[in-house]
């Protein structure tokens, strides 16, 4: 009884914010996307009405499009390449902490600042393309044609994760046992062998950690388009979340938006157990 007592009080705080916050909100989300509601006037229940407008919306499909795009383009990078730097830097090399805050800086810095940071490198006189003068190269349009602005920003995101994740995969490799690695080394194992047989299956719960955040973030990713993009060119960087911020705060289209946020969800949840699925059968 004192135990659990004590288990509650530990738990009581977060549940509640969790339940405040999170769960109610979604919930009254939920009952919005059935209805008509621009916050003027009162609710009026619609039904499936707004879920069968987003089924000819090509508005929503396109930016559903970007969305999964972005997400290509995001997480497969954001889950393999901070392993490699996590196994760099785990090494007992000289001026290797320092190493560690070179990659991790980027993860303290707002995502706004990072926006306004980039896209001054990214203008057409910008850092980026000046260096691309040096080596002969044409000046690209990163964020003004439609086929660069998505890496662009993925470009970015992958920019301030990589010190983010690489911190997971560094306490995950503290669990992996050093005789592994010496066993590997006198059956003459290369660096690359260890990593495949030894490395990755051992960061196996941290990798479907990282896959499942950073899938969600991906799919959530919004400060960007609308400090850098504002959605465009041609929609062509508009996300579904960008969307549902225009449906409901520019448009008052609560009812339209809470549909969009409902669709996002699932297709979140459906991703997630689609990667535990297939870690676990690995």
């Amino acid at each position: 009884m004192y135990k659990r007592s004590h288990a509650w009080s530990f738990l009581a705080p977060a549940g509640l914010l969790l339940l405040v916050f999170s769960i109610i909100p979604a919930f009254a989300a939920l009952f919005l996307s059935f209805t008509k509601y621009d916050v003027i006037n009162p609710v009026e229940w619609v039904g499936l009405a707004n879920y069968k407008a987003l089924m000819s919306n090509s508005l929503f499909w396109q930016a559903m499009s970007n969305t999964v795009y972005y997400w290509i383009l995001v997480t497969p990078a954001l889950v393999v390449l901070p392993v490699f730097l996590a196994v760099l830097v785990n090494r007992g090399l000289a001026g290797v902490k320092v190493f560690r805050l070179i990659y991790y800086f980027p993860t303290l810095v707002s995502v706004v600042v990072t926006a306004f940071l980039w896209s001054w490198m990214f203008q057409s006189d910008g850092v980026l393309n000046y260096i691309l003068s040096l080596l002969g190269a044409e000046p690209l349009k990163w964020l003004t044609n439609k086929h660069m602005v998505l890496p662009s920003l993925a470009l970015v995101t992958v920019w301030q994760g990589l010190g983010y994740y690489m911190l997971f995969y560094l306490s995950g490799l503290q669990s992996v046992p050093e005789d592994l690695y010496e066993a590997a080394d006198l059956d003459g194992a290369g660096f690359w062998r260890k990593q495949m047989v030894i490395t990755f299956p051992m960061l196996r719960p941290v990798i479907f950690f990282v896959a499942v955040v950073s899938t969600m973030g991906a799919f959530k990713e919004f400060t960007l388009m609308m400090n850098m993009t504002k959605g465009g060119p041609l929609n062509a960087s508009t996300t579904v979340v960008y969307l549902v911020f225009d449906e409901a705060f520019t448009k008052l289209h609560m009812g339209g938006a809470s549909a969009m946020s409902f669709v996002l969800f699932l297709a979140i949840m459906l991703l997630t157990v689609i990667n535990k699925r297939y870690l676990d059968r690995e």
